[in-house]
């Protein structure tokens, strides 16, 4: 049975929502709430709950922070449609989700 990460991202103009899924054979089970970036510590709180789950490899761990962290970046620079757009291409393996036009 193999099993994997997936950063799930909410773009918006005001916020970033950043949560973290597990897929186990084609099914994804959410491993985190949603941490709103930039009213909370949202890498932080990623960190501390996948610190907390020991059985995680250390390496998807790093990932997966490494991630949310560019991501964050590149948010902060530009949260517009376009930015959007831009940023869901260079990341592929990362689940993007906005309801803005």
């Amino acid at each position: 049975m193999s099993s994997e990460l997936n950063l799930k991202v909410l773009w918006f103009s005001e916020i970033l929502g950043l949560a973290i899924d597990q897929k186990f054979d084609q099914q994804f089970y959410p491993l985190t709430s949603y941490y709103i970036w930039p009213r909370t510590e949202a890498w932080e709180q990623l960190k501390l709950e996948l610190d907390s789950r020991a059985w995680l490899p250390k390496e998807d761990k790093i990932k997966i922070l490494n991630n949310a962290a560019e991501i964050m970046n590149c948010w902060g620079e530009d949260q517009s449609l376009e930015a959007f757009k831009s940023v869901s291409l260079r990341f592929s393996n990362v689940t993007f989700l906005t309801c803005e036009n």
